[in-house]
Order: C-alpha cells, then structure tokens, then sequence
C-alpha cells in the first residue's frame, strides 16, 4: 500500500511520500545524442525531499548521469548553482529545505573554474580559469600571485555588463582571428598550467611576501631577480595597445561620469557568479586602493609596471587633469620608457643594475619609504618664516594677492602685516592646518608657486591660496602644509624627504616646460615614432598640435637621460602621485542633512563632501577621527561616526550599493595596519571584518 502511495503524484509536482523531482542542468558534458550531435548541457531531474541534503543531491545526479548518458568523468570541481538566488549550494551536509529549495527551482551542475578574460592594467589582456566560486578578494591573490604582482591588497576587479554592441565587437576579433591585445593564445590555469611559464615553484609564481623571502630572511641580491623568469610582455609593453582596448578605453567627460564608473567595482567579498559576471566576460584588474606599500625595484618589476601603465592611461584618459607643462612632462618621461623598453636584453640589463639605492632615496617619500636617518635629536619643533602672498578667492577682493609676514610653527599658520609686526606678536592672524586639504596649484612657465589650502570650518571649507616667490620657500611651505594636514610637525623625520620630493617634482616639471623657441623646434628632426595621441591626452594635443607636441617631447627627453627603465616608470608614478585630484574615488551620494544629490571622495586618508557639478571640496574627515563605520541595509545608508566635531556622518547610495563605500574606507584602514615585519601574513578575515558593513 505504501509503495503504490509513493507513485501517486500531486497537483503541485510533489508526490504523496513529498518527494518531488528536482530540475538539475548539468555544463560543460560532451554528450553525443540520436543524431550523432554533441550536447553540452543536458536536464536531468532528479528525485528528491526536502530533508535530502546537498551531498546526497548530488550522488543522485551522477547515478543518474552515468545510468542514463554513460558519462563517467572526474566531478571535483562541479558545484550546485541556484540563478535565481545567485547562490552556490556548496554546503554538502545542509539540506534543501534550509537552503529553501522547493519543487519549482531550477539548479545547474556546473564547474566552479571558468575561463574570463582578464584586462591588467597595461590593457593586455589573459584568458585566466579562474574560481568563480570564491570571493573576488581571493580571487584577486590567485591572478596575482600568478602574475607575479605583490601586496594583491591594493588591487580589485570591476566588471561592467557588455552591451550587445560589445558582445558583437568581442566575438568578432575572435573569428577574425584578431584576438590581439593577449598574453598568450592559451587559456592560463594559476597553479595548475603546466606548459605556461607561470607554475608553482618558479619565481613568478611566488608567494604574496618579495621574492628570495625565506624563514632566515630575505635575500637583496639583484642576481636572484637576473636568474628568474618574467614575461617581458608583463615588465615592457608598447606605446599602442590592441584596437580592441582602445575602442573600449573609459574616457570619462564629467565629474558623474567618473562616480558611474566607480559603482563597476564588484564586492570583494562576494563571488564572481554572485555578481553577474559570466563565462568569457571581460573583466578589469585595477589598482583600487591608492596606498602602495613597500614599492620596491628590486622586487616589483611587474608591480612597478602595471601601477605605471595604470597611471598613465589615467591621464591619456583625462580621469586626472594635469597642466600643459605637467602633460609634457609625463609624455617625455613615457618617450624615455618607451625607448628604453626597445633595447635589447643586454642594454636593459645594463639599464636595470645601476645604482637603484641612491634612486630610492630621491623616491622614497611618496612611495612609502621614508627615512627614519635624519630624524636627529630635535628638542625644539623647528618653524619656517617667510614674506608670502596671500589670497582669499571666496571674499570679494579686487586687489588680489595681498603680501603678509608669515609664521609657521607645530601644525598652524600665523600670518602679520609686517615681519616687526610679528616680532611683537601684534593681531596675529591663524589658520590651523590639521584636516585641511592641500592642494599644489604650479606653473613654471609662469613662475607661478601657489598652494591652495581648504579649511573645515562650521560653514563648509574656508580657501586659502599662499603664493611663494621662490621654488624653494615652496618646496618648504608646501612640505610642511601637507604634514600639518596629517597633525604632524616639521620635526617629523619625514619632513625633509618630503622637501626632498617637491623639489624633484619641480625638477621634472622643469624639464618638461624648458622646451626652448620655436627657431630651435625648426632645427629638430620631428621623430616619426611618436604618434603623439597616445603620448598627451586629447584636450592638450588639440590645444598644441601633433608637431608641436612631437617637438616638445623630444626637445625634453634628454632631461630624463640619467633615468633607467624602473627609475624612469618611479618618477612617472611619483609625478602623477602629486596631481590634486590623484587617488580620489568619487560616489553620487544624499546628506541626511540635505535635500539635493552630492558627492563624496574616498582617499587613503580621508573622506571629502564635494559639490556635484564643480567637486569643490565643503568638508573634509579624515580616518584618524573616524570611531566606527557601518552600512543601515534597510536604508542603504552609510553611517559614520567620529570622535569629534559632527558626531555623525549618514548618507545614501539609491544608485549602487552602499558596501562600495564601505569597502574603501574600510580597505583603507586595513592597508594602513601593515609593517614591513617579514613574517607578516595576509590577514584576509581582517579585511572582511573591517570592509563587511555591520557593526561590530
């Protein structure tokens, strides 16, 4: 009697035991049918109960696979995949009826491994299997630990939907036989390729501390990096990249445009699957987090030339504005890489064993590596003293720049009428520095070294802008303005490496401006290697013209002879480090405290209310002042809350999730806990704990 039940089914699919069957599509078979045609996918319906679990699911499906189709092949890396919940049922021991599987799902059977194709940032691009089952963080050590890039911290992926339009453009290089713009034609399996050059053991495949670092320490020597193998594809790439990539270069026109394009960056700690990305998409490993630690040349080789390339498509893109001169500048130094990435072998050697250490310390402030030799004995914090111009651009003031006495001391301003005034200490005026922006404003063709300093104050961001009559007060002022900023002082070790920088960046964009008259352009013979476009970004070469362009950079080049390939690619990023709006990640937010959409930008640092049209900056919070950080999920609002002053930061995100934000605060603050201790890991539940957005 029993057994006849069992049979019976219901109106609803189920049957009278209440078991039901289960709708599985199983990918990736080879399947010949009737017609001698191979399937690819097939259904198979398997039956089931609600107390079955997930291992017993699939034990099912295989007996069935194999009874039915024959097929007998190794499952280890098939999972079962819910579309309609974007959700893995990856928990063998939990049963459907937790996982709320009912008689009209649909579930497929599918590999976790799957091939994409990879963009870096050079714009190659590499077809990676990679796992789409576990979290994009992770996945992002696999691909760089494969491609030998250290601290994969710093790095994401974004992902947009193709359009049909792109979809048609993809598939059409591909049967044209145009796939350019690879790596290598193979699909790369990280750890698992055995004919690419990327294996486990090799020294591109190392593990995510510097290269030669063992239990007893790390080994310096340069010939260990001569005895390693790199793909000269990923350390040098040319001026042009593939028509593909530059048909689908983002070249942003506005301030929103840029706030779009930030929402493409998918959740770390979600899964590729869980966020829409399928099978042979491209998606985009970037640098995320504008905070690089220990870039080092003796290690970093691919690192140095992804953050490069990086760097500079941000400013043929026009994501970073930059000056003439400063264009010149980045266009001769990329001329000076570029032909250098041409020697052979032997010459790039040469090139690449000259005194790196004495390069360093002309680098070192802004990559990180700030000397701690000079910090001395101080008793007293030393000030500086100058006659400076000052203005005040939002007070109605027809005369302009006025001339002051200035004083600096610990991490404020105060500023006289007269240097006797000062003396006397008569009706100082302050500016206190601590949280303010600061923002270099030059141009050396005009002899012009201005500082811009933004204050928070009750009423948004009061504007100041000091103009130096000389290229070394500025050096000085603007170095210990930008400590200020932080609330250090100039008796800070770092202090003269950061006056160390300012000069070098003024000697750069001083080379870049010298470009001599006209009658001398007439007497060079205009190189035919240079197509300018991809040397200036399009708003300057229209301005300037292809000659002039070509004229200017190779009348500048020789200014960068003394550079060799790494030292040239270090003083690019150094450069581009020091642009105003440099490693600013901007959303389209709504202030709880105000009616219409704003901005904010996260940098490593800080977070910053802008004006949406303009991105002129109304209030500034740095990390330090930062208590705790959360998502409200039922509101999608950020909130923030700090230790002084507003006692409470709360916005929306009705465009895109708000973990984004999240994610960037809370990565940078991880980033800001690393050391350069030799046994330090990865600490990866860190970083979920400090990017999840719950309290706690």
């Amino acid at each position: 009697m029993a057994s006849a039940i069992t049979g019976i089914r219901m109106s609803d699919g189920k049957y009278a035991d209440g078991s039901w069957e289960l709708k599985i599509k199983v990918t990736d078979m080879s399947i010949p049918n009737d017609h001698g045609e191979i399937m690819k996918e097939v259904d198979v319906k398997v039956q089931v109960t609600s107390e079955l679990h997930i291992g017993g699911v699939i034990a099912k499906l295989v007996d069935t696979l194999k009874s039915k189709y024959d097929v007998n092949i190794g499952w280890s890396d098939y999972e079962l995949w819910w579309p309609k919940t974007t959700k893995w049922l990856d928990k063998m021991g939990q049963v459907l009826g937790k996982y709320e599987v009912q008689a009209d799902a649909e579930l497929v059977y599918t590999p976790k491994h799957k091939v994409v194709r990879i963009q870096l940032p050079d714009l190659q691009y590499a077809k990676v299997k990679v796992n789409f089952a576990e979290r994009v963080f992770h996945t992002v050590i696999d691909v760089c630990k494969f491609f030998d890039i250290r601290h994969p911290e710093e790095l994401s992926i974004m992902a947009k939907k193709p359009t049909k339009q792109e979809r048609i453009n993809l598939a059409k290089e591909i049967s044209n036989g145009h796939d350019d713009g690879l790596l290598t034609p193979n699909v790369l399996t990280p750890g698992l390729t055995p004919t690419s050059p990327y294996t486990p053991g090799s020294p591109m495949y190392n593990t995510l501390t510097p290269k030669g670092m063992k239990a007893g320490g790390m080994s310096h020597s340069l010939e260990y990096l001569d005895s390693a193998y790199v793909d000269p594809k990923l350390l040098t790439t040319s001026a042009k990249p593939s028509n593909f990539a530059l048909n689908n270069l983002f070249r942003p026109k506005s301030l929103m445009d840029k706030a779009r394009n930030n929402t493409s960056w998918l959740d770390s700690s979600r899964c590729l699957m869980e966020q829409g990305v399928e099978e042979n998409n491209i998606i985009l490993l970037r640098f995320k987090f504008y905070s690089f630690f220990d870039l080092n040349p003796k290690y970093d080789a691919v690192r140095v030339n992804q953050l490069y390339e990086q760097a500079r498509w941000s400013l043929l893109c026009e994501e970073l504005d930059c000056t003439e001169e400063e264009m010149v500048m980045f266009g001769s130094l990329q001329y000076h890489i570029t032909k250098l990435s041409e020697n052979t072998d032997e010459e790039m050697e040469q090139n690449d064993n000259r005194d790196i250490d004495q390069a360093l310390k002309d680098l070192e402030g802004s990559l990180g590596t700030t000397s701690v030799s000079n910090k001395g004995d101080i008793t007293a914090v030393p000030e500086l003293s100058h006659y400076l111009k000052l203005l005040k651009p939002k007070k109605f003031n027809l005369k302009g720049y006025k001339k002051y006495y200035f004083i600096f001391k610990d991490t404020n301003i105060s500023y006289f009428k007269t240097k006797e005034a000062a003396a006397s200490l008569t009706s100082p005026q302050q500016i206190k520095l601590k949280g303010a922006e600061v923002v270099p404003d030059v141009s050396i063709s005009e002899d012009k070294y201005v500082i811009k300093l933004f204050i928070p104050g009750v009423e948004g961001m009061q504007e100041y802008w000091l103009r130096c009559d000389t290229d070394i007060a500025y050096c000085q002022w603007m170095a210990a303005c930008k400590l200020a900023a932080k609330g250090h002082t100039m008796a800070d070790a770092s202090y003269e490496s950061e006056v160390q920088n300012f000069r070098t960046l003024l000697k750069l964009q001083k080379s870049g401006a010298s470009t001599g008259n006209d009658s001398n352009f007439s007497q060079i013979q205009l190189s035919t290697s240079i197509e300018p476009q991809f040397y200036v970004a399009r708003r300057h070469l229209r301005k300037l013209g292809n000659k002039s362009v070509i004229r200017k950079i190779q009348e500048s080049v020789t200014n960068y002879s003394s550079y060799n390939l790494i030292n040239a690619k270090l003083a690019y990023i150094k450069a581009w480090q020091a642009l105003p709006e440099y490693g600013l990640t901007h959303f389209v937010v709504k202030f709880s405290t105000s009616r219409k959409e704003e901005m904010v930008a996260v940098a490593f640092n800080r977070i910053i209310r802008m004006e949406q049209s303009s991105g002129e900056a109304i209030k500034t919070w740095r990390f330090n002042t930062i208590k705790a950080w959360s998502v409200n999920w039922d509101t999608n609002h950020v909130v923030i809350e700090l230790a002084e002053g507003d006692k409470q930061i709360k916005f929306s995100c009705s465009k895109f999730s708000p973990k984004l934000v999240h994610e960037l605060i809370g990565g940078y603050i991880f980033l800001s806990m690393r050391t350069k201790d030799a046994d330090e890991q990865l600490d990866d539940e860190k970083f979920f704990r400090l990017t999840g957005g719950w309290n706690g």
